[in-house]
């Protein structure tokens, strides 16, 4: 009896899908700008080149994280948390961090420049997954009254994490990047309820950052610019030329696609989307494909989210099951929040589309998770495999003297 060395094929094909939709979105998205910039050389393939490296890497650290069994990264949950911390933090050090359109949210090494919070995201994923796994500390002052008492995390034992999440969360947001830290607490407040986080635990994670969001959105830095999202989300004729300009033209590219689109290429908006190549892809990509192009779209998301769920559900493994559940929970939700901007659902936030948007540092990332899920799924296939062996190997027998 043999199985797969590779289960999960499908989740690879529809990662190499995105990936590809993704190459060609940033080559129509960008190549204009590209073309007429003298400081890249009027390369109009300027930009596709780098996320064609990115695409190669990504692969590459996928095929390694495929045959690395993922649990040997349980020992690396405190040092990865430590070094996303430190990461954070360096995007504030002169001559380390770059600092862009009054934003602190890349890390330059020698030639090359990354985005460190979305290393940060997998480190503190992986640690939430590495401290919630350990057996569970037992309460002394509650008694055992039920299976759900029983099986819920104590506070305990909680109370590390939440520690934590809150200071990644406050180190992103003060980037500024809070539509980073939104999409990371949505992916924490899943892993968490999945984890067996009891409910009142989940509301006073929810309501500490809902209070520091109210701070930092009233008395912050970035105040002023959140509230102008705020004021263009909810009246974006009001201004067309100056905070409506990004979403007006957001929502007229959606709504020209209609049923089949304008046709790969023929897009007209993405001439005037500020960041059309990155936060607004999907507003080009509904223009030129039409609801049936994002109705393909939001499948390939959606398949990613069933198998990777479903590799949480059938893992035996709680440290697998619970890094699976984090890494599909980023991956789905980030979708969900550039489609939503980009469609006017929620105010404008820099969130960038998983697998499509430009961004390097973005597409290694993602194509890692997808690495890592597929092992998961191999590793739980292998142990399966051997408990069967095991059931259904002939019993031996000793003679008796």
């Amino acid at each position: 009896m043999t199985t797969s060395r590779q289960p999960e094929l499908g989740l690879f094909v529809t990662a190499v899908i995105l990936t590809v939709i993704g190459l060609w979105m940033v080559l129509d998205t960008s190549y204009a700008q590209a073309l007429y910039n003298p400081h890249l050389a009027h390369d109009p393939f300027f930009f596709v080149k780098r996320q064609a490296l990115g695409a190669f890497i990504g692969f590459c650290t996928l095929s390694l994280l495929l045959y690395t069994d993922y649990r040997r990264l349980r020992v690396a949950a405190i040092p990865a948390l430590l070094v996303g911390i430190g990461l954070l933090i360096a995007v504030h050090i002169p001559h380390v961090g770059i600092r862009m359109n009054g934003a602190a949210r890349w890390i330059r090494l020698g030639p090359l420049s990354f985005q460190p919070s979305e290393v940060a995201k997998l480190c503190l994923i992986l640690y939430v997954a590495a401290r919630l796994s350990v057996p569970r500390l037992e309460s002394q002052k509650e008694p055992r009254r039920s299976r759900r008492a029983k099986t819920a995390v104590s506070l305990e034992h909680l109370a590390p994490v939440l520690l934590v999440s809150l200071l990644y969360l406050m180190l992103i947001e003060r980037q500024p990047d809070l539509g980073t830290a939104f999409v990371l607490f949505l992916t924490l407040l899943t892993q968490l309820f999945l984890a067996g986080v009891r409910k009142r635990h989940l509301l006073l994670f929810t309501g500490m950052i809902a209070f520091l969001v109210l701070i930092t959105s009233l008395f912050g830095r970035a105040s002023g610019n959140r509230q102008e999202r705020i004021l263009a989300f909810l009246h974006p004729q009001k201004d067309l030329q100056g905070i409506g300009y990004q979403i007006y033209h957001a929502r007229l590219a959606v709504g020209s696609g209609e049923w089949t689109g304008l046709g790969l290429g023929n897009g007209r908006e993405k001439y005037y989307l500020p960041q059309a190549d990155s936060d607004f892809v999907f507003a080009t990509y509904a223009e030129e494909t039409g609801l049936v192009g994002v109705c393909i779209l939001l499948v390939l998301f959606g398949i990613i989210s069933w198998r990777g769920f479903a590799i949480a559900r059938y893992t035996p493994d709680r440290f697998g099951a619970l890094l699976a559940a984090g890494l599909t929970a980023l991956i789905t939700w980030q979708a969900i929040v550039n489609v939503a901007v980009a469609s006017d659902s929620i105010p404008a936030t820099g969130v960038p589309l998983p697998f499509i948007s430009y961004g390097s540092t973005s597409l290694v990332l993602m194509l890692a998770d997808i690495g890592l899920l597929m092992n998961i799924a191999q590793q739980a296939a292998l142990s399966k495999q051997t408990a069967v062996e095991k059931i259904s190997a002939p019993p031996t027998w000793e003679g008796s003297s």
